[in-house]
């Protein structure tokens, strides 16, 4: 029996548990994964007992993935550069940190046909877990990051983080429309790792005139409605909310904790079928 979870200040309304017992029956496997909301006061004990009652491995959501890394007793390179985990696997004595934000933002962009390689160009709104995560990964596939953030100081610390060599993939900017139209120019996809409210305003969507047609737009938030989505749909057919992202990573991170990969058509149609109930 795998008994597995996801921790987030607030998780009531998670895709996850239907994604994730979708893989396990999918596999044959006898299991149960649960949502559970936490604040940051408690989080460290949530984890300990967690492990104490024989959980497998626990995925981490805003605004825990700092916290998640800081309780491993190893971490993936990925973990190390992002500073940021979203999934403890454990095992024994041991707390093993993963990040998968990477893989699944990979994986979704190629459902989109951005194939992440050299000489390809990624503007990334956002500074947080998630971003950290997309850079590490894009980086790592030799892509050139723009990255632009209203915390331009986190951006710098994420670019910071990096192996020595790969910073120089990565220039940073404070993220307004201005800077937003100057980065899209000659850029290959957007990324958007920020709330969906972040564009509510007019002023904010400004910068999107700038993006090039049938340009690929991937927004980390659920939901086709968006502020974001709405804006670039007359520019692009190529958008996807954030739902292909967490099945890929909900993937990879299954295979990394039970050593076994779980079929993606099922968990999209678990995904959908939530969606689609909202």
């Amino acid at each position: 029996m795998i008994n597995a979870a996801v921790l987030g200040a607030d998780v009531s309304k998670s895709r996850s548990p239907a994604i994730h017992e979708a893989a396990y029956r999918a596999l044959g496997i006898e299991g149960r994964y649960q949502a559970l909301s936490v604040d940051a006061a408690g989080f460290d004990a949530l984890v300990a007992r967690l492990r104490a009652d024989g959980f497998r491995y626990l995925n981490v959501t805003i605004p825990h993935k700092a916290a998640a890394a800081a309780l491993a007793t190893s971490s993936s390179a990925a973990v190390a550069a992002a500073g940021a985990a979203n999934t403890l696997i454990f095992g024994g004595a041991r707390v093993r940190a993963e990040n998968t934000d990477g893989v699944g933002l990979i994986n979704a962009l190629g459902d989109l046909g951005f194939a992440a390689r050299a000489r390809r160009t990624v503007v990334l709104v956002g500074a947080g877990g998630a971003a950290a995560g997309a850079v590490e990964a894009l980086t790592a596939a030799h892509v050139q990051v723009r990255l632009l953030a209203r915390r331009p100081a986190e951006a710098r610390r994420i670019r910071a983080r990096l192996p020595a060599a790969r910073r120089a993939r990565v220039s940073t900017a404070t993220l307004t429309p201005r800077a937003l139209a100057a980065a899209l120019a000659g850029a290959d996809a957007l990324v958007s790792a920020v709330p969906a409210a972040a564009f509510a305003d007019e002023s904010a969507r400004a910068g999107l005139a700038a993006l090039a047609r049938d340009t690929p737009v991937l927004e980390m938030a659920y939901g086709n409605t968006t502020p974001l989505a709405t804006a670039v749909r007359a520019l692009t057919a190529r958008y996807a909310d954030g739902l292909g992202m967490l099945v890929h990573q909900a993937a990879h991170g299954i295979t990394l904790a039970l050593g076994q990969t779980p079929p993606l058509p099922p968990m999209f149609q678990a995904a959908r079928q939530v969606q689609s109930r909202r």
